[in-house]
């Protein structure tokens, strides 16, 4: 099995980003031949094995029919050198590329949704877009969770087409966690824009401050992709920095090893403000064996097992929040059993081989043949 993944984003690298790397090495081991239709130079093409093969395309960031022909010319012309079996667009950007690319080579297609298919962030045109792809050229959209399933749905997409692909992370070895202080040592990770909640995490933080004196503090790992997000920090320490807790925050930066990261905390809050399809973070906080709170939005509860393995909250409401930190904060062995919870979830529910099973299955279905995961 040949495939084509269409993954056209020039500049962004999150939680899709991350994932489409372990879904490459996934499927190179089940015994499939990828190429990846990319920018040249972009955070993903860095982030790539580099044995996997680029087909090099130029994406503008705003839809015209000159620079769809022009990535769609790349792929055809490349397929030369790599007949593919399905196009498979990562994400609803590319939709419409994978889409006339298969169409013209005869070949089916299949799209990936990350995202809410009305998300604000997505244009009136962009939607058009996807909904015209699916009707016209994408067999099948996965998914990734069902939120996002349902959401499509209410949006008018055929419920004949839509199917739920859990993403998956890689196994991890067992390894030691950092010793416990006399601190309860909170966590986000992850891209800082409004949606992503950190505002609404600094909330949370001055509800606990009135709850309890007991000792905590704040690691933020990541950071603004683009001018708006630098604004929004910016309003958040012109905001916050004057509150008595603020010295426990510690601003980090992008971090190279998000692992290493996640294995230093108690506790990662993922105070997602606006719907969330399904927080990769919260999958890698499992993976590390690390607790989680997080806003009930989108995906999440098909994640996180409330006051099993972690713990959810309305959103909004940073009282119920802030008294769930202070019962850790009173009780800190809760945290550890959640997160130990939490590791063995994610290994049985949401493993890599079980994403890339269901993605084999899925390219079987609409190529029409059978794949033997053990021949190379």
């Amino acid at each position: 099995m040949r495939v084509l993944l269409v993954h056209d984003e020039p500049e962004f690298f999150a939680g899709a980003e991350k994932m489409l790397t372990y879904f490459l090495a996934g499927l190179q081991s089940g015994g499939c031949q990828v190429a990846v239709a990319c920018v040249r130079a972009s955070r993903l093409d860095a982030a790539m094995p580099q044995e996997v093969q680029r087909i090099w395309v130029r994406n503008d960031r705003h839809f015209s029919v000159f620079g769809l022909g022009r990535e769609v010319n790349a792929i055809l012309a490349a397929r030369r050198e790599f007949p593919f079996d399905v196009a498979h667009s990562w994400a609803a950007r590319g939709w419409e590329v994978a889409a006339l690319a298969g169409r013209l080579s005869r070949r089916p297609s299949v799209g990936t949704l990350h995202d809410h298919p009305r998300a604000k962030f997505l244009s009136a045109n962009r939607r058009r877009l996807m909904r015209w792809s699916v009707r016209l050229g994408i067999q099948r959209v996965a998914c990734v969770s069902e939120a996002v399933r349902h959401a499509c749905l209410e949006a008018g997409y055929p419920a004949r087409k839509l199917l739920v692909i859990h993403n998956g992370v890689p196994a991890m070895a067992p390894a030691t966690r950092l010793t416990r202080t006399d601190q309860l040592r909170l966590g986000f990770l992850g891209v800082i824009s409004a949606r992503k909640g950190l505002g609404d995490l600094f909330c949370i933080l001055d509800e606990l401050y009135k709850l309890t004196p007991a000792a905590w503090s704040l690691e933020i790992a990541g950071g603004a992709q683009d001018r708006e997000g630098e604004d929004y920090m910016n309003k958040l320490r012109q905001r916050f920095s004057g509150r008595a807790w603020w010295p426990r925050v510690r601003w980090r930066g992008w971090v190279e090893q998000p692992i290493d990261f996640l294995r230093s905390l108690d506790l990662m809050v993922c105070p997602s403000s606006e719907f969330d399809p399904f927080p990769t973070v919260l999958l890698e906080a499992g993976r590390a064996e690390v607790a989680v709170l997080a806003a009930d939005i989108g995906g999440v509860r098909e994640i996180v097992e409330d006051g099993r393995t972690g713990w959810v909250y309305q959103p909004g409401d940073y009282i119920q929040a802030a008294k769930c930190i202070a019962k850790l904060l009173a009780e800190p062995g809760l945290a550890e059993a959640a997160g130990a919870s939490g590791a063995r979830r994610i290994s049985s529910t949401f493993s890599m081989d079980a994403m890339v099973d269901k993605y084999l299955a899925l390219y079987a279905s609409v190529v029409g043949v059978g794949i033997d995961r053990s021949t190379p």
